[in-house]
């Protein structure tokens, strides 16, 4: 099997993130992008050097390890990678205040 020479990135952080590896850099899409899959914003034709120097870089970090940012080699395997991975959480969800437990400051 041929190595491909492109990516397509998922990521479901809320404004993306800029990854670089050498002397090269892209920004990624995140969930704020106007076209969405699953909640995952979608970069195609992302270089294959960078991608895989960046993943082994930060192979251990959490949004790699859980799925919050994902790469996949072709359209087909975009859709249900999301898919797979729409129930993740990013950590920077927005918190719901009703489910809060803290309470007003007492005056002194």
């Amino acid at each position: 099997m041929a190595k491909t020479a492109t990516y397509i990135i998922g990521c479901k952080l809320p404004a993306g993130i800029v990854i670089r590896h050498g002397d090269q850099s892209m920004k990624l899409s995140g969930a704020n992008d106007s076209v969405l899959i699953n909640g995952f914003g979608i970069t195609r034709d992302v270089p294959a050097e960078l991608w895989e120097g960046f993943a082994k870089t930060f192979a251990g970090q959490p949004l790699l390890r859980n799925g919050v940012v994902f790469a996949v080699t072709d359209e087909a395997s975009v859709k249900d990678a999301a898919r797979e991975r729409e129930g993740q959480k990013t950590g920077v969800e927005q918190l719901d205040p009703k489910k809060q437990q803290t309470k007003p400051d007492k005056e002194e």
